[in-house]
Protein backbone atom coordinates (compact mmCIF):
# COMPACT_ATOMS: atom_id res chain seq x y z
CA UNK A 1 0.00 0.00 0.00
CA UNK A 2 3.21 2.23 1.20
CA UNK A 3 4.54 1.47 -2.77
CA UNK A 4 1.63 2.11 -4.49
CA UNK A 5 0.61 5.52 -2.37
CA UNK A 6 4.29 6.96 -3.12
CA UNK A 7 3.89 6.18 -6.70
CA UNK A 8 1.02 8.40 -7.12
CA UNK A 9 2.10 10.91 -5.72
CA UNK A 10 5.31 10.90 -7.71
CA UNK A 11 3.45 11.11 -10.70
CA UNK A 12 1.39 14.09 -9.02
CA UNK A 13 4.70 15.32 -8.65
CA UNK A 14 6.06 15.21 -11.98
CA UNK A 15 2.60 16.39 -13.23
CA UNK A 16 2.95 19.70 -11.09
CA UNK A 17 6.97 19.79 -11.98
CA UNK A 18 5.94 19.95 -15.74
CA UNK A 19 3.15 22.44 -14.95
CA UNK A 20 5.35 24.09 -13.04
CA UNK A 21 8.26 24.08 -15.69
CA UNK A 22 5.54 25.96 -18.27
CA UNK A 23 4.01 28.41 -16.44
CA UNK A 24 6.86 29.27 -15.38
CA UNK A 25 8.85 29.58 -18.46
CA UNK A 26 5.78 31.01 -20.63
CA UNK A 27 4.59 34.21 -19.25
CA UNK A 28 3.31 35.53 -21.95
CA UNK A 29 1.42 33.86 -25.01
CA UNK A 30 3.76 33.15 -28.50
CA UNK A 31 6.56 31.03 -26.96
CA UNK A 32 5.63 27.66 -27.29
CA UNK A 33 2.29 26.00 -29.78
CA UNK A 34 0.34 22.99 -29.09
CA UNK A 35 0.35 21.77 -33.19
CA UNK A 36 -2.37 18.60 -34.48
CA UNK A 37 -0.94 16.89 -37.15
CA UNK A 38 -2.23 14.77 -39.38
CA UNK A 39 0.10 11.24 -41.25
CA UNK A 40 -0.54 11.26 -45.47
CA UNK A 41 0.65 9.48 -47.86
CA UNK A 42 0.85 11.62 -50.98
CA UNK A 43 0.36 10.41 -54.39
CA UNK A 44 3.46 10.20 -55.12
CA UNK A 45 4.28 7.78 -52.20
CA UNK A 46 5.88 9.92 -50.39
CA UNK A 47 4.49 10.44 -46.35
CA UNK A 48 3.80 13.89 -45.29
CA UNK A 49 2.09 15.58 -42.10
CA UNK A 50 -0.37 18.04 -42.51
CA UNK A 51 -0.97 20.94 -39.73
CA UNK A 52 -4.29 21.14 -38.86
CA UNK A 53 -4.59 23.24 -36.01
CA UNK A 54 -1.84 25.32 -33.66
CA UNK A 55 -2.86 26.77 -30.08
CA UNK A 56 -1.04 28.71 -27.94
CA UNK A 57 0.30 25.83 -25.18
CA UNK A 58 0.00 28.25 -22.27
CA UNK A 59 -3.83 28.71 -23.57
CA UNK A 60 -4.22 25.37 -23.72
CA UNK A 61 -3.18 24.17 -20.61
CA UNK A 62 -6.15 26.35 -19.01
CA UNK A 63 -8.33 23.65 -20.58
CA UNK A 64 -6.45 20.69 -21.11
CA UNK A 65 -4.33 18.59 -19.23
CA UNK A 66 -1.14 16.87 -20.34
CA UNK A 67 -0.58 13.78 -19.77
CA UNK A 68 2.94 11.63 -20.67
CA UNK A 69 1.34 10.34 -23.47
CA UNK A 70 0.32 13.20 -24.96
CA UNK A 71 2.22 12.91 -28.56
CA UNK A 72 1.68 9.65 -29.07
CA UNK A 73 -0.17 8.92 -32.60
CA UNK A 74 -3.75 7.70 -33.35
CA UNK A 75 -3.38 4.76 -35.29
CA UNK A 76 -7.02 4.88 -36.22
CA UNK A 77 -7.13 8.69 -37.36
CA UNK A 78 -3.21 8.97 -37.99
CA UNK A 79 -3.68 11.65 -35.73
CA UNK A 80 -0.46 13.58 -33.84
CA UNK A 81 0.06 15.87 -30.82
CA UNK A 82 3.35 17.66 -31.02
CA UNK A 83 4.91 20.84 -29.41
CA UNK A 84 6.48 23.73 -31.33
CA UNK A 85 9.02 26.18 -30.20
CA UNK A 86 8.24 29.49 -31.86
CA UNK A 87 12.20 31.23 -30.16
CA UNK A 88 14.10 27.93 -31.27
CA UNK A 89 12.02 27.16 -34.58
CA UNK A 90 11.79 23.18 -33.85
CA UNK A 91 9.15 20.64 -33.11
CA UNK A 92 8.86 18.67 -30.11
CA UNK A 93 7.40 15.11 -30.30
CA UNK A 94 7.34 13.73 -26.62
CA UNK A 95 6.60 15.36 -23.34
CA UNK A 96 9.74 14.13 -22.02
CA UNK A 97 11.56 15.76 -24.66
CA UNK A 98 9.31 19.00 -23.95
CA UNK A 99 10.99 19.38 -20.45
CA UNK A 100 14.10 18.43 -21.54
CA UNK A 101 13.99 21.20 -24.30
CA UNK A 102 12.57 23.51 -21.60
CA UNK A 103 15.13 23.07 -18.97
CA UNK A 104 18.09 23.47 -21.78
CA UNK A 105 20.18 26.82 -21.90
CA UNK A 106 19.52 27.36 -25.41
CA UNK A 107 15.86 27.42 -25.05
CA UNK A 108 16.50 30.11 -21.71
CA UNK A 109 18.41 31.96 -24.13
CA UNK A 110 15.99 31.92 -26.83
CA UNK A 111 13.16 33.26 -25.04
CA UNK A 112 15.23 35.98 -23.74
CA UNK A 113 16.25 36.98 -27.42
CA UNK A 114 13.31 36.04 -29.11
CA UNK A 115 14.04 35.62 -32.99
CA UNK A 116 12.22 37.03 -35.80
CA UNK A 117 9.78 33.89 -37.41
CA UNK A 118 8.42 35.91 -40.15
CA UNK A 119 10.06 34.34 -42.84
CA UNK A 120 9.39 30.80 -40.94
CA UNK A 121 6.66 28.33 -41.14
CA UNK A 122 5.73 24.70 -39.90
CA UNK A 123 5.68 22.14 -42.68
CA UNK A 124 5.64 18.31 -42.79
CA UNK A 125 6.22 18.59 -39.21
CA UNK A 126 9.37 20.90 -39.34
CA UNK A 127 10.22 24.82 -39.17
CA UNK A 128 11.29 26.03 -42.80
CA UNK A 129 12.01 28.88 -44.16
CA UNK A 130 10.20 30.75 -46.73
CA UNK A 131 11.40 30.61 -50.51
CA UNK A 132 10.42 32.76 -52.88
CA UNK A 133 8.66 31.85 -55.72
CA UNK A 134 9.58 29.39 -58.33
CA UNK A 135 9.02 29.86 -62.02
CA UNK A 136 6.34 27.84 -63.52
CA UNK A 137 8.13 24.88 -65.18
CA UNK A 138 8.24 24.53 -69.08
CA UNK A 139 6.80 21.36 -70.93
CA UNK A 140 9.82 20.35 -71.25
CA UNK A 141 10.75 20.36 -67.47
CA UNK A 142 8.04 18.14 -66.21
CA UNK A 143 9.77 14.99 -66.28
CA UNK A 144 8.79 11.97 -64.23
CA UNK A 145 11.19 10.49 -61.70
CA UNK A 146 12.42 7.62 -63.92
CA UNK A 147 13.20 10.09 -66.57
CA UNK A 148 14.94 12.54 -64.23
CA UNK A 149 16.84 9.18 -63.17
CA UNK A 150 18.08 8.74 -66.79
CA UNK A 151 19.05 12.42 -67.21
CA UNK A 152 21.17 12.85 -64.07
CA UNK A 153 22.91 9.38 -65.55
CA UNK A 154 23.31 10.56 -68.75
CA UNK A 155 24.94 13.86 -67.48
CA UNK A 156 27.56 11.89 -65.17
CA UNK A 157 28.42 9.27 -68.31
CA UNK A 158 26.87 6.22 -66.79
CA UNK A 159 25.50 3.99 -69.12
CA UNK A 160 21.53 3.25 -69.46
CA UNK A 161 21.43 -0.57 -69.97
CA UNK A 162 18.15 -1.79 -72.15
CA UNK A 163 17.42 -4.06 -69.01
CA UNK A 164 17.03 -1.08 -66.63
CA UNK A 165 14.34 -0.24 -69.66
CA UNK A 166 11.04 -1.73 -71.27
CA UNK A 167 13.55 -3.24 -73.43
CA UNK A 168 14.00 -5.73 -70.54
CA UNK A 169 11.41 -7.85 -71.60
CA UNK A 170 12.47 -8.45 -74.94
CA UNK A 171 15.71 -9.84 -73.34
CA UNK A 172 14.69 -13.33 -74.42
CA UNK A 173 12.26 -15.88 -74.97
CA UNK A 174 9.51 -18.04 -72.86
CA UNK A 175 8.83 -21.82 -74.53
CA UNK A 176 6.66 -24.62 -72.27
CA UNK A 177 7.48 -27.99 -72.10
CA UNK A 178 7.01 -31.00 -70.14
CA UNK A 179 4.38 -28.85 -68.20
CA UNK A 180 6.71 -26.14 -67.07
CA UNK A 181 7.57 -22.45 -68.20
CA UNK A 182 10.80 -22.15 -68.96
CA UNK A 183 12.85 -19.13 -70.47
CA UNK A 184 16.13 -19.02 -72.86
CA UNK A 185 19.62 -18.49 -71.32
CA UNK A 186 20.42 -14.45 -71.70
CA UNK A 187 22.97 -12.02 -70.85
CA UNK A 188 22.83 -9.78 -68.41
CA UNK A 189 24.69 -6.93 -66.80
CA UNK A 190 24.83 -6.74 -62.99
CA UNK A 191 26.02 -3.05 -61.93
CA UNK A 192 26.99 -1.53 -58.37
CA UNK A 193 28.62 1.22 -57.36
CA UNK A 194 32.29 0.88 -55.14
CA UNK A 195 31.46 0.05 -51.55
CA UNK A 196 34.03 2.12 -48.92
CA UNK A 197 35.66 -1.36 -47.89
CA UNK A 198 36.29 -2.16 -51.58
CA UNK A 199 38.16 1.35 -52.23
CA UNK A 200 42.56 0.51 -52.72
CA UNK A 201 41.71 -3.36 -53.29
CA UNK A 202 42.56 -5.42 -56.63
CA UNK A 203 39.45 -5.83 -58.78
CA UNK A 204 40.35 -9.57 -58.59
CA UNK A 205 40.76 -9.66 -54.89
CA UNK A 206 37.20 -8.18 -54.94
CA UNK A 207 35.39 -10.34 -56.89
CA UNK A 208 37.14 -13.39 -54.66
CA UNK A 209 36.25 -11.95 -51.77
CA UNK A 210 33.06 -10.24 -52.05
CA UNK A 211 30.68 -12.87 -54.31
CA UNK A 212 30.97 -16.38 -54.42
CA UNK A 213 28.76 -17.76 -57.97
CA UNK A 214 32.09 -18.05 -59.64
CA UNK A 215 35.40 -19.47 -58.65
CA UNK A 216 38.46 -17.05 -58.32
CA UNK A 217 39.95 -17.99 -61.59
CA UNK A 218 36.72 -17.76 -63.26
CA UNK A 219 36.21 -14.10 -62.40
CA UNK A 220 39.98 -13.43 -63.53
CA UNK A 221 38.97 -14.99 -66.81
CA UNK A 222 35.97 -12.70 -67.13
CA UNK A 223 37.83 -9.61 -65.84
CA UNK A 224 40.63 -10.19 -68.49
CA UNK A 225 38.08 -11.20 -71.53
CA UNK A 226 36.36 -7.60 -70.70
CA UNK A 227 33.40 -8.53 -69.16
CA UNK A 228 33.96 -7.02 -66.28
CA UNK A 229 34.33 -3.45 -66.84
CA UNK A 230 34.77 -0.50 -64.89
CA UNK A 231 33.16 2.94 -65.50
CA UNK A 232 32.36 1.16 -68.87
CA UNK A 233 35.87 0.55 -69.78
CA UNK A 234 37.96 -3.07 -69.89
CA UNK A 235 39.78 -3.15 -66.53
CA UNK A 236 42.53 -5.74 -65.49
CA UNK A 237 42.49 -8.44 -62.51
CA UNK A 238 45.56 -5.63 -61.21
CA UNK A 239 43.61 -2.70 -61.33
CA UNK A 240 43.00 -0.86 -58.10
CA UNK A 241 39.49 0.10 -56.95
CA UNK A 242 38.60 3.61 -57.00
CA UNK A 243 35.84 5.80 -54.77
CA UNK A 244 32.83 5.54 -56.71
CA UNK A 245 34.17 3.30 -59.65
CA UNK A 246 31.04 2.20 -61.67
CA UNK A 247 31.41 -1.59 -61.81
CA UNK A 248 29.46 -4.24 -63.89
CA UNK A 249 29.88 -7.67 -65.09
CA UNK A 250 27.98 -9.59 -67.84
CA UNK A 251 27.14 -12.78 -67.25
CA UNK A 252 24.62 -15.40 -69.17
CA UNK A 253 21.77 -15.88 -66.89
CA UNK A 254 19.83 -19.29 -66.70
CA UNK A 255 16.50 -19.15 -65.13
CA UNK A 256 15.29 -22.15 -62.84
CA UNK A 257 11.46 -23.39 -64.63
CA UNK A 258 8.66 -23.08 -62.87
CA UNK A 259 4.56 -24.08 -63.20
CA UNK A 260 2.87 -23.42 -66.62
CA UNK A 261 -0.36 -22.70 -64.86
CA UNK A 262 -1.91 -19.55 -65.80
CA UNK A 263 -2.05 -16.14 -63.48
CA UNK A 264 -5.31 -15.71 -62.90
CA UNK A 265 -7.22 -12.02 -62.36
CA UNK A 266 -9.37 -11.91 -59.65
CA UNK A 267 -9.78 -8.46 -59.62
CA UNK A 268 -8.55 -5.43 -62.08
CA UNK A 269 -9.70 -1.32 -61.09
CA UNK A 270 -7.85 1.70 -61.50
CA UNK A 271 -5.96 1.24 -58.15
CA UNK A 272 -5.16 -2.35 -57.52
CA UNK A 273 -4.77 -5.25 -59.43
CA UNK A 274 -5.65 -8.89 -57.43
CA UNK A 275 -3.98 -12.21 -58.90
CA UNK A 276 -4.29 -15.70 -58.42
CA UNK A 277 -0.91 -16.69 -58.03
CA UNK A 278 0.04 -20.13 -58.64
CA UNK A 279 2.76 -22.05 -56.89
CA UNK A 280 6.66 -21.82 -57.79
CA UNK A 281 6.66 -18.71 -59.20
CA UNK A 282 8.47 -15.76 -56.58
CA UNK A 283 6.58 -12.43 -56.57
CA UNK A 284 8.98 -10.13 -57.92
CA UNK A 285 12.62 -10.95 -59.67
CA UNK A 286 14.89 -12.66 -57.39
CA UNK A 287 17.60 -15.11 -57.45
CA UNK A 288 17.73 -17.09 -60.03
CA UNK A 289 14.37 -16.00 -61.44
CA UNK A 290 13.59 -12.90 -63.38
CA UNK A 291 11.87 -13.06 -66.36
CA UNK A 292 9.28 -15.98 -64.33
CA UNK A 293 8.50 -13.94 -61.72
CA UNK A 294 4.79 -12.73 -61.03
CA UNK A 295 5.84 -8.68 -62.05
CA UNK A 296 7.79 -9.55 -65.36
CA UNK A 297 4.84 -12.27 -66.29
CA UNK A 298 2.03 -9.76 -65.67
CA UNK A 299 3.99 -6.81 -67.47
CA UNK A 300 4.74 -9.04 -70.42
CA UNK A 301 1.31 -10.71 -71.36
CA UNK A 302 -1.09 -9.03 -69.50
CA UNK A 303 0.56 -5.22 -70.02
CA UNK A 304 0.42 -4.47 -66.55
CA UNK A 305 3.96 -2.92 -66.60
CA UNK A 306 3.89 -0.46 -63.18
CA UNK A 307 2.43 -3.10 -60.41
CA UNK A 308 3.86 -2.72 -57.08
CA UNK A 309 3.06 -5.37 -54.77
CA UNK A 310 2.40 -4.61 -51.51
CA UNK A 311 2.39 -7.90 -49.85
CA UNK A 312 4.59 -10.98 -50.04
CA UNK A 313 3.71 -14.73 -50.37
CA UNK A 314 6.48 -17.48 -50.35
CA UNK A 315 7.13 -18.81 -53.76
CA UNK A 316 6.09 -22.15 -52.93
CA UNK A 317 3.31 -20.92 -51.51
CA UNK A 318 -0.07 -19.90 -54.34
CA UNK A 319 -3.55 -18.01 -53.87
CA UNK A 320 -4.42 -14.32 -53.59
CA UNK A 321 -1.73 -11.38 -54.05
CA UNK A 322 -2.60 -7.56 -54.22
CA UNK A 323 -0.75 -5.04 -56.35
CA UNK A 324 -1.07 -1.72 -56.30
CA UNK A 325 -1.10 0.84 -59.74
CA UNK A 326 0.51 3.70 -57.48
CA UNK A 327 2.63 3.99 -54.87
CA UNK A 328 0.18 6.17 -52.67
CA UNK A 329 -2.11 3.11 -52.55
CA UNK A 330 0.76 0.85 -51.95
CA UNK A 331 1.56 2.60 -49.24
CA UNK A 332 -1.66 2.65 -48.05
CA UNK A 333 -2.45 -0.91 -48.17
CA UNK A 334 1.54 -1.37 -46.11
CA UNK A 335 0.17 1.01 -43.44
CA UNK A 336 -3.30 -1.29 -43.11
CA UNK A 337 -1.43 -4.46 -43.19
CA UNK A 338 1.10 -3.09 -40.41
CA UNK A 339 -1.46 -1.73 -38.31
CA UNK A 340 -3.46 -5.26 -39.08
CA UNK A 341 -6.44 -4.05 -40.17
CA UNK A 342 -6.33 -6.40 -43.21
CA UNK A 343 -7.86 -10.13 -42.07
CA UNK A 344 -5.62 -12.94 -44.06
CA UNK A 345 -7.18 -16.48 -44.34
CA UNK A 346 -5.47 -19.36 -46.16
CA UNK A 347 -6.05 -23.36 -45.78
CA UNK A 348 -3.36 -25.82 -45.72
CA UNK A 349 -3.05 -29.76 -45.51
CA UNK A 350 -0.88 -31.06 -42.91
CA UNK A 351 0.47 -34.25 -41.26
CA UNK A 352 -2.00 -36.08 -38.92
CA UNK A 353 -5.10 -35.67 -37.30
CA UNK A 354 -5.22 -32.06 -36.20
CA UNK A 355 -7.70 -31.47 -33.00
CA UNK A 356 -11.79 -30.65 -34.04
CA UNK A 357 -11.26 -27.34 -31.32
CA UNK A 358 -9.80 -24.36 -32.39
CA UNK A 359 -6.16 -23.87 -31.96
CA UNK A 360 -4.65 -20.99 -31.50
CA UNK A 361 -0.52 -20.52 -31.62
CA UNK A 362 1.11 -17.43 -29.82
CA UNK A 363 4.87 -18.70 -29.73
CA UNK A 364 7.58 -16.13 -30.88
CA UNK A 365 9.02 -16.45 -34.03
CA UNK A 366 13.09 -15.70 -34.32
CA UNK A 367 14.76 -15.88 -38.01
CA UNK A 368 17.85 -17.85 -37.29
CA UNK A 369 19.37 -17.52 -40.44
CA UNK A 370 18.37 -14.46 -43.45
CA UNK A 371 20.96 -16.00 -45.58
CA UNK A 372 18.95 -19.32 -46.29
CA UNK A 373 15.57 -17.88 -44.56
CA UNK A 374 14.88 -19.99 -41.83
CA UNK A 375 12.85 -19.80 -38.70
CA UNK A 376 12.21 -21.15 -35.62
CA UNK A 377 10.05 -20.89 -32.60
CA UNK A 378 12.40 -18.99 -29.66
CA UNK A 379 11.49 -16.98 -26.46
CA UNK A 380 13.85 -14.44 -28.34
CA UNK A 381 11.37 -13.98 -31.48
CA UNK A 382 9.04 -11.82 -32.63
CA UNK A 383 5.33 -12.05 -30.98
CA UNK A 384 3.10 -14.15 -33.14
CA UNK A 385 -0.58 -15.02 -33.07
CA UNK A 386 -1.78 -17.93 -35.67
CA UNK A 387 -5.81 -19.30 -35.49
CA UNK A 388 -6.32 -22.50 -36.78
CA UNK A 389 -8.98 -24.77 -37.32
CA UNK A 390 -9.92 -28.60 -38.67
CA UNK A 391 -11.90 -28.48 -42.12
CA UNK A 392 -11.48 -32.47 -42.68
CA UNK A 393 -9.52 -35.48 -41.79
CA UNK A 394 -8.87 -38.45 -43.75
CA UNK A 395 -6.33 -41.23 -44.20
CA UNK A 396 -3.83 -39.58 -41.83
CA UNK A 397 -4.12 -35.74 -43.13
CA UNK A 398 -6.07 -33.22 -42.06
CA UNK A 399 -7.13 -30.10 -44.50
CA UNK A 400 -7.07 -26.92 -42.23
CA UNK A 401 -7.59 -23.11 -42.09
CA UNK A 402 -5.49 -20.33 -40.97
CA UNK A 403 -5.79 -17.08 -39.83
CA UNK A 404 -2.29 -15.11 -39.11
CA UNK A 405 -3.19 -12.17 -37.24
CA UNK A 406 0.78 -10.96 -37.73
CA UNK A 407 3.09 -11.34 -40.71
CA UNK A 408 6.22 -12.92 -39.63
CA UNK A 409 8.25 -14.80 -42.12
CA UNK A 410 6.99 -18.40 -42.54
CA UNK A 411 4.83 -17.66 -39.44
CA UNK A 412 2.00 -20.40 -40.05
CA UNK A 413 4.08 -22.78 -41.28
CA UNK A 414 7.01 -22.37 -37.92
CA UNK A 415 3.76 -22.86 -35.83
CA UNK A 416 2.39 -26.14 -37.57
CA UNK A 417 5.54 -27.62 -37.03
CA UNK A 418 5.88 -26.69 -33.60
CA UNK A 419 2.54 -28.04 -32.96
CA UNK A 420 2.98 -30.91 -35.03
CA UNK A 421 1.30 -30.55 -37.60
CA UNK A 422 3.36 -29.70 -40.81
CA UNK A 423 2.61 -29.34 -44.10
CA UNK A 424 2.34 -32.38 -46.03
CA UNK A 425 5.19 -31.58 -48.93
CA UNK A 426 7.08 -28.56 -46.69
CA UNK A 427 10.30 -28.82 -48.35
CA UNK A 428 12.08 -27.43 -45.20
CA UNK A 429 9.80 -27.65 -42.22
CA UNK A 430 8.70 -31.02 -42.51
CA UNK A 431 12.21 -32.87 -42.43
CA UNK A 432 13.60 -35.06 -39.93
CA UNK A 433 16.75 -32.61 -40.17
CA UNK A 434 14.86 -30.57 -37.09
CA UNK A 435 15.12 -34.13 -35.28
CA UNK A 436 13.24 -37.45 -34.89
CA UNK A 437 9.81 -35.32 -34.01
CA UNK A 438 10.71 -32.62 -36.86
CA UNK A 439 10.39 -29.72 -34.67
CA UNK A 440 7.44 -30.72 -32.26
CA UNK A 441 7.09 -28.76 -29.55
CA UNK A 442 10.34 -26.77 -30.56
CA UNK A 443 12.70 -29.70 -29.67
CA UNK A 444 15.21 -29.07 -31.89
CA UNK A 445 18.11 -31.43 -30.49
CA UNK A 446 20.93 -29.24 -31.77
CA UNK A 447 22.11 -25.96 -32.12
CA UNK A 448 20.59 -23.77 -34.04
CA UNK A 449 24.00 -22.60 -35.86
CA UNK A 450 24.40 -27.23 -36.25
CA UNK A 451 20.52 -27.20 -37.86
CA UNK A 452 21.64 -24.17 -40.65
CA UNK A 453 24.66 -26.24 -41.42
CA UNK A 454 22.77 -29.87 -41.35
CA UNK A 455 20.29 -27.94 -43.76
CA UNK A 456 22.71 -26.92 -45.95
CA UNK A 457 23.99 -30.37 -46.69
CA UNK A 458 20.99 -31.93 -46.98
CA UNK A 459 19.33 -30.11 -50.08
CA UNK A 460 20.12 -31.48 -53.08
CA UNK A 461 19.66 -29.68 -56.62
CA UNK A 462 15.79 -31.31 -56.40
CA UNK A 463 14.61 -30.56 -53.42
CA UNK A 464 16.74 -27.40 -53.26
CA UNK A 465 15.85 -25.52 -56.33
CA UNK A 466 12.39 -25.92 -55.18
CA UNK A 467 12.65 -24.20 -51.50
CA UNK A 468 12.60 -21.13 -50.68
CA UNK A 469 15.78 -20.90 -48.58
CA UNK A 470 17.55 -21.01 -52.48
CA UNK A 471 15.17 -17.90 -53.29
CA UNK A 472 16.72 -16.20 -50.32
CA UNK A 473 20.34 -17.22 -50.66
CA UNK A 474 20.72 -15.30 -54.28
CA UNK A 475 19.40 -12.38 -53.38
CA UNK A 476 19.85 -9.95 -56.32
CA UNK A 477 18.43 -6.31 -57.66
CA UNK A 478 18.01 -5.31 -61.07
CA UNK A 479 20.42 -2.53 -60.50
CA UNK A 480 23.10 -3.96 -57.90
CA UNK A 481 25.35 -7.25 -58.54
CA UNK A 482 24.96 -9.83 -56.23
CA UNK A 483 26.03 -8.54 -52.94
CA UNK A 484 25.46 -11.35 -50.02
CA UNK A 485 28.30 -12.35 -48.17
CA UNK A 486 27.93 -15.37 -46.96
CA UNK A 487 26.17 -17.14 -49.88
CA UNK A 488 25.76 -20.76 -49.68
CA UNK A 489 28.20 -22.72 -51.37
CA UNK A 490 25.94 -25.19 -53.41
CA UNK A 491 27.79 -25.07 -56.69
CA UNK A 492 29.83 -27.55 -56.65
CA UNK A 493 27.19 -29.73 -55.61
CA UNK A 494 24.43 -28.84 -58.03
CA UNK A 495 27.30 -29.10 -60.66
CA UNK A 496 28.18 -32.20 -59.85
CA UNK A 497 24.17 -33.61 -59.46
CA UNK A 498 23.38 -31.98 -63.09
CA UNK A 499 26.80 -33.41 -65.14
CA UNK A 500 26.25 -35.74 -67.35
CA UNK A 501 26.34 -39.22 -67.12
CA UNK A 502 24.51 -41.16 -69.70
CA UNK A 503 25.07 -41.35 -73.53
CA UNK A 504 21.36 -40.20 -73.81
CA UNK A 505 21.50 -36.46 -71.95
CA UNK A 506 24.88 -36.14 -73.97
CA UNK A 507 22.43 -36.21 -77.22
CA UNK A 508 19.62 -34.02 -75.27
CA UNK A 509 21.85 -31.45 -74.60
CA UNK A 510 23.80 -31.62 -77.99
CA UNK A 511 20.11 -31.73 -79.37
CA UNK A 512 19.41 -29.15 -77.33
CA UNK A 513 22.96 -26.59 -78.12
CA UNK A 514 21.99 -26.97 -81.84
CA UNK A 515 18.18 -26.09 -81.54
CA UNK A 516 18.79 -23.17 -79.02
CA UNK A 517 22.11 -21.82 -80.66
CA UNK A 518 21.27 -17.89 -80.52
CA UNK A 519 20.73 -18.64 -76.82
CA UNK A 520 24.17 -20.68 -75.82
CA UNK A 521 27.79 -18.77 -74.92
CA UNK A 522 30.61 -20.89 -75.36
CA UNK A 523 32.11 -19.72 -72.20
CA UNK A 524 29.07 -20.61 -69.70
CA UNK A 525 29.75 -23.56 -67.93
CA UNK A 526 25.96 -23.90 -66.84
CA UNK A 527 25.33 -23.95 -71.06
CA UNK A 528 27.32 -27.28 -70.76
CA UNK A 529 25.26 -29.04 -68.38
CA UNK A 530 21.39 -30.49 -68.62
CA UNK A 531 19.32 -30.08 -65.93
CA UNK A 532 16.93 -32.48 -65.11
CA UNK A 533 12.96 -31.05 -65.21
CA UNK A 534 11.53 -30.59 -61.23
CA UNK A 535 8.32 -33.13 -61.06
CA UNK A 536 5.15 -31.24 -60.94
CA UNK A 537 4.04 -31.86 -58.03
CA UNK A 538 7.45 -30.07 -56.09
CA UNK A 539 6.41 -26.60 -57.28
CA UNK A 540 3.49 -26.68 -55.54
CA UNK A 541 3.29 -26.51 -51.69
CA UNK A 542 -0.15 -27.02 -50.21
CA UNK A 543 0.01 -23.87 -48.07
CA UNK A 544 -3.13 -21.51 -49.73
CA UNK A 545 -3.52 -17.65 -49.59
CA UNK A 546 -7.18 -18.17 -49.63
CA UNK A 547 -8.84 -14.74 -48.52
CA UNK A 548 -7.56 -11.05 -47.86
CA UNK A 549 -10.36 -8.94 -46.49
CA UNK A 550 -10.52 -5.26 -45.12
CA UNK A 551 -13.24 -2.48 -44.02
CA UNK A 552 -15.29 -2.61 -46.99
CA UNK A 553 -13.11 -4.94 -49.22
CA UNK A 554 -12.61 -8.95 -49.42
CA UNK A 555 -10.84 -10.95 -52.06
CA UNK A 556 -10.93 -14.45 -52.49
CA UNK A 557 -10.00 -17.70 -54.47
CA UNK A 558 -11.62 -21.15 -54.99
CA UNK A 559 -10.28 -23.75 -52.79
CA UNK A 560 -7.39 -25.67 -54.25
CA UNK A 561 -7.97 -29.34 -55.43
CA UNK A 562 -6.13 -30.47 -53.00
CA UNK A 563 -8.16 -28.64 -49.99
CA UNK A 564 -11.05 -31.10 -50.09
CA UNK A 565 -11.28 -35.49 -49.97
CA UNK A 566 -14.61 -34.99 -51.68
Amino acid sequence: TKLILLDSLLQELTSLQLYSVVTMLIDKPGVLAVIKVEHLVLPSGHKNQALLEQTDLHKFQEEHKISDNFCRKDKESNIQMKFSCWPCRIVIESVVALRSHLSGGKHLENAVNPVDNSEYFIDNGKWKKKKGEKRPLEESEKLSKRERTKKNKLARSIPILAQHTEAKYEETETYFENGLRKVRPYHFTFTTHAKGRWVGDKLSDVFAREFRAMEPKEYARCIEAGLVRVNDKASSVDYRVQNNDFISHTVHRHELPVTEQKINIINEDDDWVVVDKPGSIPVHPCGRYRHNSMTFILAKEHGLKTLQPVHRLDRLTSGVLIFSKSAAKARLMEQLITAREVEKEYVCRVVGEFPEEEIVCEEPIEVISCKIGLCVVDPKGKDCKTTFQRLEFKNGVSIVKCWPKTGRMHQIRVHLQFLGFPITNDPLYNSEIFGPEKGKGGDLGKSHEQLVQDLIKYHTVENWINSDEYEASEIVSETEIIENLDKIEVKSEIKEEASIKTDAEKQKLSDDLETCAPFCDPNCGECKLAYKDPPPESLVMYLHALKYSGDGWAYQTEMPKWATFL
